[in-house]
């Protein structure tokens, strides 16, 4: 692991974004979708989490295995890459997407629901514990997340000599010669 991917390491607030706008992307049509086709509870308890499920693993990790992030990790400067420093090869994108993937899919069963929803929370919750943030999904497909916005240029350090404080009179003014003066005539 390099040092820069270690100092880049995304923040948890990063993430969550990310993961709201690729929600977003994939779960607003297959909502709408769903309930223009099926009856509203069956479109909200059944068909739409499962569709979810199924289109976000794909989602994910096709746009991984190609491209290394999602439409919603590229606006906000964050990378998935191997804990090696590529990215992630197919077999890396296809378990982190399926790990992410499957607590939605388990909410039609009453009490998968339940223990879908403790695990999603466990699962998220690991990017809070060690150095790397890494959560489940990024644990078991040996992933990191980075930020990879240019980072700003730190202020250089101060000289170890200032510059030194000018006397009144000891600089002429443009344009004007102090000159000795003498007393001839």
């Amino acid at each position: 692991m390099t040092e820069e991917a270690v100092d880049a390491v995304a923040e948890p607030s990063q993430r969550l974004v990310a993961r709201i706008i690729d929600t977003l992307i994939v779960g607003v049509p297959i909502a709408t979708g769903a309930t223009e086709i099926f009856s509203r509870e069956t479109a909200q308890t059944v068909v739409a989490p499962i569709a979810f499920a199924v289109t976000f693993f794909l989602y994910e990790a096709v746009q991984l295995a190609v491209w290394g992030r999602t439409v919603g990790k590229r606006l906000t400067g964050l990378r998935v890459i191997s804990v090696t420093g590529e990215r992630p090869t197919v077999v890396q994108a296809l378990i982190r997407a399926a790990i992410y993937a499957l607590p939605p899919a388990a909410r039609p069963v009453p009490i998968l629901n339940i223990l879908a929803a403790i695990f999603w929370l466990a699962e998220n919750g690991l990017q809070f514990e060690g150095s790397y943030r890494q959560a489940l999904h990024d644990r078991a497909a040996g992933t990191l997340v980075i930020d990879v916005r240019p980072r700003a240029l730190s202020d250089p350090a101060p000289a170890d000599d200032p510059d030194p404080v000018e006397e009144p009179g000891s600089m002429a003014e443009p344009g004007l010669v102090d000159e000795p003066r003498s007393d001839q005539p």
